[in-house]
């Protein structure tokens, strides 16, 4: 059984069973465009790199799916197929109590990354599954990083914030305020300095947009 589930610019989803057991094969694709040596070293350090972190999540306290089998010549991590629902299509269909103590709980799990030093890089509501009995799993760690740089921390708070707005703009007052909430109780002494690098980079956001017009 191989079903392509997702295909997107970098790399392929696909369901199989492995031993019994459904996954998903994460293979990141050549690109034509590349001068083929560059794109094999590419290819796999960034699947090594997403094995890694993945593994760095977990161990943080965050629910990750488990990594299988890494195929470094082939740049491909097999690895636990999380059955649930993604935060995308749970927020509708929420109570706004059941939105605000789902958001504080994401807050919370994102708070741990960064404790640990890891920036998610893609950090929305897409990346994000609820599985039963309702823990929360961050997935696509394919643009994640190392890093104690407070930027990095606000990079992914903006990326969730704009995410929120874009996609889920009747309920992101309440989602991201719920949010901040959980990260706060969680980062500790440094979230303020975060909060503000968020500010700053909205700021820069809307200085481009007025300088373009």
């Amino acid at each position: 059984m191989s079903k392509l589930v997702a295909k997107g610019a970098e790399a392929s989803l696909y369901l199989e069973d492995y031993y019994g057991h459904p996954v998903i094969r994460k293979h990141r694709r050549p690109k034509p465009y590349r001068l083929p040596q560059i794109d094999a070293k590419l290819r796999t350090d960034r699947t090594i790199r997403e094995a890694r972190l993945l593994a760095s999540a977990r161990h943080a306290g965050v629910a990750t799916p488990i990594v299988y089998q890494i195929d470094v010549e082939n740049a491909t991590i097999i690895m636990e197929y999380i059955e649930g629902q993604r935060v995308k299509e749970l927020i509708p269909e929420l109570t706004k109590t059941k939105r605000q103590s789902l958001f504080k709980e994401i807050g919370k799990a994102v708070a741990l990354l960064h404790q640990h030093e890891v920036t998610h890089g893609d950090l929305t509501t897409s990346n994000m599954i609820q599985s039963s009995p309702k823990v929360i799993y961050f997935i696509d760690f394919g643009l994640a990083g190392i890093t104690q740089n407070i930027e990095d921390f606000g990079t992914d708070l903006h990326l969730l914030r704009r995410a929120l707005l874009s996609t889920h703009y009747p309920h992101w007052e309440d989602c991201y305020s719920a949010f901040k909430e959980g990260y706060r109780t969680t980062f500790g002494k440094r979230t303020t300095d975060v909060f503000r690098k968020v500010d700053a980079i909205e700021s820069r956001g809307r200085y481009i947009t007025e300088r373009i017009r």
